[in-house]
């Protein structure tokens, strides 16, 4: 009882202490509005660079009437519009990601991989594929590997008793591909090969045979040779192609081209030139015959060689032929390998492209599951791992087994997880680097752990980062504000007409000009006869009316005898406005209409809103918006405090 009492005591003190670090600064509507979120909001906007800087009270006024208007579009309910909930949920989507993505990786596991990728291994294989395999059938039990490794195993055993490899290659070897070159696969670097092939391979010195299993199969490898790592070079060729089974005329007709075009070289003709006149390298030889970037392992063997060989930028091969045809190659760039900051962005990438973002990631997730009371049932994990060895985990029979399961698999941040919830995730992303069923099962498990623990961070980002909290409730607020404001306001600034006349009618003491201004038409006819004619048809008729008229009356088909523009203009804006109305200067006419006339009215002050629309409507906007704020201030309660509004920095 005594220890409940003090655990109790030890709360309530936590909850007390967190409120008094961040209490209460204004109550809007019953909601409270602590001091961390104006604190935010105030030296966000008031910052050095700020255009305008405000003092503390008259920024709490401008915050108070902010939230008084989210506090209206919540009463409207515009939070739980779809167009509004899709738009927060992508915004926080977005700013989730550099927050998840900076989870702590397993560096040692990165340069591991790293310094693999100081050197380079040459390697041979012998393959013995699992059932199914060869048809792109991966559905492995375990049973249907060990046949697999027995045939296997008896030839590595001959292999190492002395009898050769590349003799057992084709005898036994079932990889098509490199079956007829000695099962000669070719030289690689960290993270270009299967990992388990990686592993087995970068264990074993040059010239030694070894076994491993991949997803594919047993390889029996061979480590022909291993180098350093020469980094990356930038290279140009020009290639004269020689066809498939070409005769000796055809290959001898190859060769003198290349040969003439490396003598051009030698005699300074551009290498660029050639390549676009002479390469048969669809690819390059538009650029000049350009390669790009390219490390040791990327090309043939042949070209690889030449081009490795050379020391200097702008050095040339000699002319060599691989498999396409003879090829001349020059170096036009050539650089080390990266240090390790600056490759390990490229290692996590492809680590988790590969299928091994768990591995990477596991020093985040222990302590994840540390901080959220991970707890699992390992019976239940075995059960589902020992039902693999029978069932493949993607097939109907084994999700059947498992889909009403609510037995608990795993409990996080005390929310329980079950088997079934397990068979959903596998539905969803069956996605393994792992093939083997059991071993499927097992790595998907940890893999559903790892997406539990990131949604639950996910959902925890804005207790665990105030940062984040506050730019999630900036940008959720302002939507709302924005929509809010847009509806009881903006909009029928602009299109209320009534409201318009009326404030303008209502203040017009208020609109003035410096000076006269010409409001109406400008009547363009095609010469002084039909000018005079126009006046007198028009003589006794409204303006608006008369261009109606004239609009009618003049024109014929596509041809127009007249032409209206209609305007408010002072002087100095308007040529025609000038010469007529305000008795300066001389206008131009325009081509096709030799003369013209004003119907209109000079004005010395504005006699309608239309004719100041832009400053009546934001006058107007002002006026509503003051009354739409005096409203919300009735209709919703407000207490600021004023103790803790002078606390703020």
């Amino acid at each position: 009882m005594k220890k409940c009492f003090f655990f109790l005591l030890m709360m309530i003190s936590v909850s007390v202490t967190a409120q008094t670090n961040d209490p209460v600064i204004m109550t809007i509507h019953g909601n409270d509005v602590r001091k961390s979120e104006f604190e935010y909001i105030y030296n966000k906007n008031n910052s050095e660079e700020s255009i305008e800087k405000r003092s503390l009270e008259d920024y709490a006024e401008l915050f108070k009437n902010f939230k008084l208007k989210v506090a209206e579009a919540e009463a409207q309910k515009l939070d739980t519009q779809p167009d509004f909930v899709r738009e927060l949920s992508e915004y926080r989507i977005q700013l989730a990601k550099p927050y998840l993505d900076s989870l702590e990786t397993d560096v040692n596991f990165e340069k591991r991989e790293y310094d693999r990728m100081k050197s380079f291994i040459e390697v041979s294989h012998i393959l013995f594929p699992f059932p199914g395999v060869p048809d792109n059938k991966f559905k492995i039990l375990p049973t249907d590997t060990l046949e697999t490794y027995k045939k296997a195993l008896q030839v590595y055993n001959r292999i190492r008793k002395g009898e050769s490899f590349d003799k057992m290659v084709k005898e036994y070897t079932l990889d098509e591909q490199t079956k007829g070159r000695d099962g000669y696969l070719g030289w690689f670097t960290g993270l270009q090969l299967n990992l388990p092939l990686e592993d087995a391979a970068y264990s074993l010195p040059a010239g030694q045979v070894g076994i491993t299993r991949s997803n594919y199969g047993y390889h029996i490898l061979k480590i022909l040779n291993k180098k350093n790592n020469p980094g990356q070079v930038k290279a140009s060729h020009i290639l004269i192609t020689v066809p498939e089974g070409a005769d000796e005329a055809k290959i001898s007709e190859a060769k003198n081209k290349i040969d003439s075009i490396y003598k051009a070289l030698l005699d300074g003709a551009d290498f660029a030139t050639l390549a676009r006149e002479n390469s048969k390298d669809p690819g390059s030889a538009g650029k000049g015959g350009d390669l790009g970037w390219f490390g040791y392992g990327s090309m043939v063997e042949e070209f690889r060689d030449n081009i490795f060989a050379l020391k200097e930028t702008g050095a040339l091969t000699k002319p060599f032929r691989t498999r396409f045809g003879f090829h001349i190659a020059k170096l036009t760039g050539a650089t080390p390998l990266e240090s390790f900051e600056e490759k390990q962005a490229g290692i996590e990438d492809l680590l988790k492209k590969g299928g091994y973002t768990v591995a990477l990631y596991k020093p985040a997730i222990d302590k994840l599951k540390k901080e959220y009371g991970f707890s699992k049932d390992d019976q239940m994990y075995q059960k589902l791992i020992n039902s693999a060895v029978t069932l493949y985990p993607t097939d109907s029979l084994y999700e059947a087994a498992y889909l009403n399961n609510s037995g608990v698999l795993f409990k996080v941040n005390n929310v329980a997880y079950t088997a079934n919830d397990f068979i959903s995730f596998l539905k969803k992303d069956p996605y393994s680097p792992n093939k083997i069923s059991t071993e499927l099962v097992a790595e998907r498990l940890n893999a559903y752990e790892y997406s539990v623990l990131l949604n639950t961070l996910n959902q925890d980002l804005e207790n665990r980062n105030p940062e984040f909290a506050n730019l999630i409730r900036e940008f959720r607020d302002g939507s709302l504000m924005f929509e809010i404001s847009k509806r009881e306001v903006w909009d029928k600034a602009s299109s209320d007409l009534d409201g318009l006349r009326n404030f303008f009618d209502a203040n017009k003491q208020l609109y003035t000009w410096d000076e006269p201004h010409y409001k109406g038409y400008i009547i363009f006819a095609k010469d002084a006869a039909t000018k005079k004619k126009m006046q007198k048809e028009i003589s006794k008729m409204k303006p608006e009316e008369a261009v109606a008229y004239l609009n009618e009356n003049y024109k014929v088909g596509e041809v127009s005898y007249v032409k209206v523009e209609k305007g408010v203009f002072k002087k100095g804006e308007n040529p025609f406005v000038d010469e007529q109305a305000f008795k300066t200067g001389k206008a131009g006419r325009p081509e096709e209409f030799a003369d013209f006339f004003l119907l209109g009215k000079v004005l010395n002050a504005p006699d309608s809103f239309t004719d100041i629309r832009g400053t009546v409507v934001t006058d107007y906007q002002d006026y509503l918006e003051k009354e739409w704020i005096k409203k919300l201030n009735e209709k919703y309660p407000v207490k600021i405090y004023k103790d803790v509004l002078i606390l703020i920095k």
